[in-house]
């Protein structure tokens, strides 16, 4: 097990540092690349004002010789100033979003395997019955419907309509104000672990294991819980990393609809405004998240199933 872990650990620095360093040089090359410029929307702006800007920040020297500039100020920790916001720091900027990303995140997430695996196992318990046949209309629904449509719709019914929740905004330790916004960015991921713990427990259900089970009169709830439900969380927890970063994806949305003081309505605007280091920074720090989260999913991965190498394949 000890050397497993290592050599996932191993394996997934050696891939990570290779992917961060593309990801920055994609990333940095699109926005550089791209039409217009941070300095471009402000009017009347003075050809000599304009070329003082440009000269302060570096814009004015050869892309190659910015790129080189910005990625020794990353390996040194640095992410750069923002070239639209006076004062700010990019970092500075992440450590204020980051917190209300993930929290968001966190909570969907949460949510979403506690739909989804007890939805899933209610399926498969009841195959072919009214209810297995709702969850699957349900989970096709929740998966079909991108978080911009749903999150609206939330709003209509429960702020406007009934006038429970908040429309949007965030304070601080007000749980009320993340309610909607959870509930919209977890629900395609809810309806995709549905779908994946239903097949899976069918399959387990159908095992000779099972079988067995039955034959000593085992009582269905000890069967379900002890014998069904550890072998059917291993593709879930499989799924885990690219779910993790649909979260991150959709809480771009999330939190520009909901209005949210996240990293997502920071990237956003920041991309509006040829913000480039602030994008650069974004991007550079999603990536790295995912990349924990992908390294997450498959530690818990491996630790449930041993019999699991670096790749998730059985040995």
């Amino acid at each position: 097990m000890r050397n497993s872990l290592w050599r996932l650990l191993l394996g997934r620095l050696l891939f990570g540092v290779p992917t961060l360093w593309v990801v920055i040089t994609v990333a940095f090359l699109l926005v550089r690349l791209a039409p217009g410029g941070p300095f471009d929307a402000e009017q009347r702006l003075p050809p000599a004002v304009k070329a003082n800007l440009d000269r302060t920040f570096g814009l004015d020297r050869p892309l190659v010789e910015q790129y080189q500039r910005y990625l020794g100020r990353v390996l040194h920790g640095d992410l750069g100033p923002s070239l639209r916001l006076r004062d700010r720091r990019v970092i500075d900027l992440v450590r204020e979003g980051l917190p209300v990303s993930l929290t968001l995140g966190g909570l969907a997430l949460v949510l979403a395997l506690l739909v989804g695996i007890s939805g899933g196992l209610l399926a498969a318990v009841r195959r072919g019955r009214a209810a297995d046949r709702v969850l699957a209309g349900v989970s096709v629904l929740a998966v079909a419907l991108p978080p911009y449509v749903t999150a609206p719709l939330l709003v209509w019914i429960f702020a406007v309509y009934l006038g429970w929740l908040p429309v949007a905004g965030w304070t601080a330790g007000r749980w009320l104000d993340l309610v909607l916004p959870v509930v919209a960015l977890a629900l395609p991921t809810a309806g995709s672990l549905l779908r994946i713990v239903r097949a899976s427990a069918l399959d387990v259900l159908a095992s000779p294991a099972i079988q067995a089970a039955r034959a000593r009169g085992l009582s269905a709830t000890r069967i379900l819980w002890a014998h069904v439900l550890p072998p059917t969380l291993s593709p879930v927890l499989a799924s885990l990393g690219g779910a993790a970063a649909g979260l991150l994806g959709g809480s771009l949305v999330i939190e520009s609809v909901f209005g949210l003081p996240g990293m997502g309505r920071f990237l956003v605007e920041g991309a509006l405004n040829r913000d480039y280091t602030l994008v650069l920074g974004k991007v550079l720090v999603y990536a790295v998240l995912v990349l924990v989260l992908n390294l997450g999913a498959d530690l818990g991965a491996l630790l449930l199933d041993p019999r699991l190498d670096r790749r998730g394949a059985p040995r």
